[in-house]
C-alpha cells in the first residue's frame, strides 16, 4: 500500500528553490503568449479560419498566464524526472481543469459575461471544461515542468537582476494598460465577447 502511494508523490529538488517576482512575471507573460497561439490554432482547426483570441488587444490570453502561475507554485521545486510524470500529469489536469471551470462559472454568474462555452462538446463538465481538455491541461502542465520552466530559469540567470526586474515591471505595465483599454473597448462594443464565444459566426 505504501509502495503504491509513493508512486504519486512528487520527488523534489534537494535545495529549496526560491521564487522571484520577476520570474513569476516572465512565466505569466510567456504562458499568456503561447496560450494565445494555442487558442488561435485550436479555433482554426474547428472553424477553418484565423480568428483573434482573447479579450485583450495584444497577442496573449491571461488565463493561460494565471494557469502557469498555478503550476509555478505547485511544481517550482519538483524534480523533472520520469518518476514524477504521473503525479505532475494528474495534478496539472485537476488543477488547471478546475481553474478553467471556476473561471468560466465566475465570468458567467458573477460578471454576467461568457468567455467560452463547451455545451454540446464531448464529456463536457458544467459547460466550461471537458474531459479531453483536462487531459490536454495535464499534457501542457507536464511540458511546462520539464521544458518551459527550466528555460525561463536559465533566461533569468543570464542577465543581472536589475535588468530582469525592469523587464518584469515593463511587462506588468503593458498588461495593465492593455487591460484598461480593452475593458473600455468592450464596454463600447459588447459584440467582442460574443465573437469570442462564437468564432464561427465571425465573417
Amino acid at each position: 500500500m505504501n509502495k503504491s502511494s509513493n508512486n504519486f508523490q512528487l520527488v523534489k529538488v534537494e535545495k529549496k528553490y526560491k521564487a522571484s517576482f520577476a520570474e513569476m512575471v516572465l512565466v505569466f507573460a510567456f504562458a499568456a503568449v503561447v496560450g494565445y497561439f494555442i487558442e488561435t490554432g485550436y479555433v482554426f482547426l474547428i472553424v477553418g479560419k484565423i480568428v483573434k483570441r482573447g479579450m485583450l488587444l495584444g497577442p496573449y490570453c491571461p488565463i493561460y498566464g494565471f494557469g502557469a502561475l498555478i503550476l509555478y507554485y505547485c511544481f517550482y521545486d519538483a524534480k523533472p524526472t520520469v518518476k514524477n510524470i504521473p503525479s505532475i500529469f494528474i495534478i496539472a489536469s485537476l488543477l488547471l481543469g478546475s481553474f478553467e471551470l471556476i473561471c468560466g462559472l465566475g465570468f458567467k454568474y458573477i460578471l454576467g459575461i461568457e468567455m467560452w462555452n463547451y455545451s454540446g462538446k464531448f464529456l463536457n463538465i458544467l459547460n466550461y471544461t471537458t474531459v479531453p481538455i483536462l487531459i490536454g491541461w495535464g499534457i501542457l502542465g507536464t511540458i511546462y515542468v520539464f521544458f518551459i520552466h527550466p528555460l525561463i530559469q536559465k533566461f533569468v540567470n543570464l542577465f543581472p537582476k536589475k535588468i530582469i526586474n525592469k523587464l518584469a515591471i515593463i511587462i506588468v505595465c503593458i498588461f495593465l494598460v492593455d487591460w484598461l483599454i480593452s475593458n473600455k473597448r468592450i464596454d463600447l462594443n459588447p459584440k467582442i465577447l460574443t465573437d469570442l464565444v462564437n468564432p464561427e459566426n465571425i465573417s
